[in-house]
C-alpha cells in the first residue's frame, strides 16, 4: 500500500494534465472531480486535495484559469470550488470539509422563472494564510483577508479584513489575531 498510492496520485495528475488542469510542480491529488473545463483551472505546487473535491468551471471554457489554487494550499473532502468568473486562493490556505465557495448566483427578477435568468457573478478571492472551517458557505463579490479565520457552518456574504475572526449566518467579526 505504501507504493501503490504514490503511484495513483502520479497516475492521477497526469491524468489531469492531460486532460488541460495546469499543475505547476507537484501537488497532493485524492480521488477529485472536475466536470468540466479542466483548462480553467490551475493548480500552485503544493496543493492538497482530499477525496471527493469538485473544481466545477461553468460556463463557456475561457483559456483562462478561472479557479486558482495556491501553494500549499490545504483542501478537505467534500468541497466544491462553483466558478463562473473567478476564485482565487492564496498559499498556505487551509479549508475544512464540506465547504462551498461561489462566485455567482441567479437574477430573482420578479415575472421570470429563476433558472431561466442569468447568472450573476463577482470574483471570490481568499488570501494567504487564510483558515476555512468545516461547512462553511462563501458567496460572489467577497474578499477573505491574508490570516483571517472563519468558524465552521458560518456563511460568508461580505468582505472579512485580513487577521479577523469571523463566524455565523451571516458572519460577524468575534474577535481578531493578535
Amino acid at each position: 500500500m505504501q507504493l501503490i498510492d504514490p503511484l495513483i496520485r502520479r497516475v492521477r495528475a497526469l491524468s489531469l494534465r492531460t486532460r488541460g488542469v495546469r499543475l505547476i510542480g507537484k501537488c497532493w491529488i485524492r480521488k477529485i472531480e472536475i466536470p468540466r473545463n479542466h483548462g480553467d483551472i490551475e493548480l500552485a505546487p503544493g496543493v492538497a486535495l482530499e477525496n471527493h473535491v469538485v473544481l466545477l468551471a461553468t460556463g463557456n471554457r475561457t483559456g483562462q484559469p478561472r479557479i486558482k489554487i495556491g501553494e500549499r494550499t490545504y483542501v478537505n473532502r467534500g468541497t466544491m470550488f462553483d466558478a463562473s468568473e473567478s476564485i482565487e486562493i492564496g498559499a498556505d490556505c487551509m479549508f475544512g470539509p464540506y465547504c462551498y465557495v461561489t462566485d455567482h448566483d441567479h437574477g430573482v427578477k420578479l415575472g421570470q422563472i429563476v433558472s431561466q435568468q442569468p447568472l450573476q457573478s463577482a470574483p471570490v478571492r481568499i488570501e494567504e494564510t487564510a483558515w476555512i472551517g468545516a461547512h462553511v458557505t462563501i458567496l460572489k463579490g467577497v474578499t477573505i483577508g491574508a490570516g483571517a479565520i472563519v468558524g465552521a457552518g458560518s456563511v460568508v456574504t461580505k468582505d472579512v479584513a485580513a487577521n479577523s475572526i469571523v463566524a455565523g449566518v451571516p458572519t460577524k467579526v468575534i474577535g481578531n489575531r493578535s
